[in-house]
């Protein structure tokens, strides 16, 4: 009987801390991120995930989960939102509510916390942090709106980057398609778009942006692009000159070579062999954007060599990230990328030597002894 006392007593401490084996296990990914900007003239939509094994992962909304929104602002006004079943996100249900328009009204900020229900034991999940990975509660800051019209300025430059179709500017403001469809852009010329999007007075002048090329199909890689537009009465902003993945910027705008420079890549793999040819990769186009690589000529015992040009009137800096794949240029290195930045400091010719994933080697170096451009012209690849 006492063994079956402290039993009881011991489910009751964990139901009363809010773990269970029957518990949610994980709630998160809350979007907007804390911090955002929201605008007074409408509510605005808040999300959270929820996960718990064997139920969310299911097609359709798990059963006995609850999420409540608590709402409050700065001036003391409160509300509680049920929030409604979304959808499904991988393993995960979504769930959605809005914070009202009321409590934005006159508010410089409201906050939002969650209780997070399992139904089945009445467990509660926490912390529940955003995508940004702040913990709730999360305040939110209440903006005045565009007095007026703004009409803003996108401009970008593909900086060699190929594209089979006009590039587009997208974001997360209604005008550039809310993340879902961009708007196009009017090639000026050669690599140079813009566009000149018109964002209306009474809407939230804080948004990002990125662009998609090949026809508005494919996007960029790099982070999103913020924008706080003023609300001065000013009717047109003229945004920098952005560059594709924000490659050193081209179109006769940013900074270029003045001077061809030529760097040798040299690994030796003397220690684990290769059955067949060596080859060095990258990132630039002269490195071949991390497809083919450029194929390295054996210069002495398990040495091998790849002589690269980078000509004058390229912009700069440019960044490299490259490895090497051996046996045929078929077998990647598993050492991190190696880095070297190209610019109008750089010596005309350089040579990088490396052990094969950065582990031992006994190969002796061998320089590329500066010579005529037509003696250099049969080393490069």
């Amino acid at each position: 009987m006492k063994k079956l006392f402290m039993f009881a007593v011991i489910v009751v401490a964990m139901l009363a801390a809010g773990q269970s084996l029957a518990t949610i296990g994980w709630s998160g990914n809350v979007w907007p991120n804390a911090g955002s900007a929201q605008v007074p003239t409408g509510p605005f939509s808040v999300y959270v995930q929820v996960w718990k094994g064997g139920v969310t992962d299911m097609p359709g909304q798990g059963a006995d989960i609850t999420v409540q929104m608590n709402i409050s602002n700065n001036l003391g006004g409160t509300d509680s939102v049920a929030l409604g079943y979304l959808g499904d996100v991988g393993a995960n249900d979504e769930y959605t509510g809005q914070v009202s328009q009321a409590l934005l009204m006159g508010a410089s900020s409201v906050t939002v916390d969650f209780v997070v229900t399992d139904l089945s034991d009445m467990t509660t999940y926490g912390p529940i942090n955003d995508q940004a990975g702040n913990t709730a509660p999360l305040t939110y800051n209440v903006t005045d709106v565009l007095p007026n019209d703004v009409d803003v300025t996108f401009t970008m430059c593909m900086s060699g980057e190929p594209t089979s179709g006009v590039p587009c500017v997208i974001g997360s403001a209604g005008v550039i398609g809310s993340w879902g469809t961009g708007v196009n852009m009017t090639q000026v010329s050669g690599d140079l778009y813009n566009v000149v999007v018109t964002f209306p007075a009474g809407s939230n002048p804080n948004f990002e942006y990125k662009f998609k090329k090949d026809g508005c199909s494919s996007w960029e890689s790099v982070g999103n692009r913020p924008v706080s537009l003023p609300t001065d009465g000013t009717t047109a902003v003229t945004l920098a000159t952005d560059s594709w993945n924000n490659l050193p910027l081209g179109c006769g705008i940013g900074q270029t070579l003045t001077e061809t420079k030529v760097v040798c890549f040299q690994v030796c793999v003397d220690a684990v062999g290769t059955a067949g040819g060596v080859c060095v990769i990258g990132n630039a186009t002269e490195l071949s954007n991390w497809t083919t690589g450029v194929a390295a000529t054996e210069i002495s015992a398990g040495l091998w060599q790849a002589c690269v040009v980078f000509p004058a009137g390229m912009p700069i800096p440019q960044n490299l990230a490259y490895k090497f794949k051996k046996d045929g240029c078929a077998t990647w290195e598993s050492a991190a990328d190696r880095l070297l930045t190209i610019d109008n400091a750089s010596a005309y010719e350089t040579t990088v030597t490396h052990n094969w994933d950065d582990g031992l080697g006994g190969c002796s170096p061998v320089g590329t002894e500066e010579q005529t451009w037509g003696g250099l012209k049969s080393l490069f690849r």
